[in-house]
């Protein structure tokens, strides 16, 4: 028997041995398969990275304009502002002017009221000397008679 148990065994493992052998191509096509795959998903992966690529220039881009568009609007700005600093000295030395105007009119103003009331005062006190005739600055014409006029109810 133990010659029989030998021979079994042999039999066994050639057997088992040409059933392994008998795989490997079938494990090689699931290696080209694989690599199918891997080639595959490689493929995606470049795919991506151009449409990424393309993505990052693109907001480059418009990150570039978006700062040229900012550099612009801060020159606006600085001239506007340059612009208002001038306008604001020239109105602040208009209301200057304006002003002096305005308080040389007033004393010319108080000047003549101050002259009025002397020439009142004067007046006044011309009128107030008990001795002295009061003559009309403007003389009075006579009254008008109805003497030699006809009147029409007659």
């Amino acid at each position: 028997m133990t010659r029989t148990y030998k021979i079994l065994g042999f039999l066994l493992v050639t057997f088992l041995g040409l059933y392994g052998c008998t795989k490997v191509p079938s494990t090689e096509k699931s290696g080209s398969e694989k690599h199918a795959n891997l080639q595959a998903k490689a493929q995606r992966l470049e795919e991506d990275y151009r449409a990424v690529a393309a993505a990052r220039d693109q907001f480059r881009q418009k990150l570039l304009a978006a700062e040229e568009r900012h550099a612009q609007l801060q020159q606006q700005l600085e001239k506007a502002q340059a612009d208002a600093a001038i306008e604001r000295e020239a109105l602040k030395a208009e209301v200057k002017s304006r002003t002096l105007e305005r308080d040389a009119v007033v004393l010319q103003y108080e000047a003549f009221r101050k002259s009025l009331r002397d020439l009142l005062d004067q007046a006044e006190s011309s009128r107030s000397y008990p001795g002295s005739p009061v003559s009309p600055s403007i003389p009075q014409a006579p009254a008008p008679s109805l003497v030699g006029h006809a009147s029409p109810a007659r």
